[in-house]
C-alpha cells in the first residue's frame, strides 16, 4: 500500500527554504576547544548526491551527523539543512523538522523491547498522521524490500548484525526522507550487503535520488565508486580524498 505524504510532512516543510542545499557545514569547528580559527570545516551536500566523509577517530568526522541532526552543537560555526540553521529550532520544531531527515547512528539504535518490525514502524506511528492500515502497508513494503520477513518478529538481540542494520536503515527510510545520514553503516557487513543497502538508501520512492551523507573511518573499495564524492576530514578541514 502506498503511503501519501500528508499534513505531518507539510508542517516539516514549513521550515527551510525551497531550493536550498540539503546540507551545509559552515565554518564548523570539529575540535572540543575552538582554538583553530584557520581550521574550520566547510562542506556542501548537493541535491541527490551521495557523499562519504572519512577520517580517523580524532578527526571529528563522527560528530558530523550528530551536529546535522541537532543532537549536539559544534563549538563554533553553523549547520544548515534545506536553508534552516538547525541550532535555531526550538525542541518541538526540531522534532517536526526531523521528519525530513533519516538517521542511522553508529551501531543501529534499535529499541530492544520491540520486534524488528515494530522498530521499523516507530516513525510512522509517532511522526505521521497515517491510519493503522496505512502504517502496516508501508511497514510491509519495507520488510519485503529489506528482506526481513523471516526475522521481522524477532527482537534485536535475537537477530544477527546484518539484519539489525537492515532494520535500522529501513526505519530511517520509513518516512521517505529528503536527506539520510548514516554513521559507519557498512562496518561488519559483507560487500554484497553493503552495496545492496547503499542502493536502498539512495533511491527514493518516486525513482529520484535521495541526498545521502555517510561518515566512517574508511570505506571499502567496492563502495567508493558508488559514491558521488568522498572527502577526507583532517585537521578540521574537508579535503578531497584521492586514496
Amino acid at each position: 500500500m502506498s503511503v501519501v505524504r500528508g499534513s505531518f510532512m507539510a508542517s516539516a516543510y514549513a521550515f527551510g527554504v525551497e531550493g536550498a542545499l540539503p546540507l551545509e557545514f559552515r565554518a564548523v569547528d570539529l575540535r572540543e576547544r575552538p582554538d583553530h580559527p584557520d581550521h574550520r570545516f566547510n562542506l556542501q551536500l548537493l541535491p541527490g548526491e551521495t557523499l562519504g566523509a572519512i577520517g580517523d577517530e580524532d578527526s571529528g568526522v563522527s560528530d558530523l551527523c550528530r551536529f546535522a541532526m541537532g543532537l549536539a552543537r559544534p563549538p563554533a560555526g553553523a549547520v544548515v539543512l534545506f536553508g534552516q540553521p538547525i541550532a535555531d529550532l526550538v525542541y518541538y520544531d526540531l522534532l517536526v523538522f526531523r521528519r525530513r531527515l533519516g538517521y542511522l547512528q553508529d551501531g543501529d539504535g534499535l529499541l530492544q523491547n520491540l520486534s524488528l518490525r515494530d522498530n521499523i514502524a516507530l516513525p510512522l506511528r509517532y511522526a505521521s498522521d497515517h491510519r493503522a492500515r496505512e502504517v502496516d502497508g508501508r511497514v510491509d513494503e519495507l520488510v519485503d524490500e529489506f528482506d526481513l520477513k523471516r526475522v521481522a518478529t524477532l527482537r534485536p538481540a535475537q537477530a544477527n548484525e546484518e539484519d539489525r542494520r537492515r532494520t535500522a536503515i529501513a526505519r530511517a527510510l520509513a518516512l521517505d526522507p529528503d536527506l539520510i545520514m548514516l554513521e559507519a553503516p557498512f562496518d561488519g557487513l559483507t560487500q554484497h550487503a553493503a552495496v545492496e543497502l547503499l542502493g536502498h538508501a539512495t533511491a527514493r520512492r518516486d525513482g529520484t535520488r535521495r541526498s545521502v551523507l555517510i561518515t566512517a573511518q574508511d570505506l571499502a573499495p567496492s563502495i567508493r565508486p558508488l559514491l558521488t564524492r568522498v572527502v577526507r576530514v583532517a585537521d578540521g578541514l574537508a579535503l578531497d580524498d584521492t586514496t
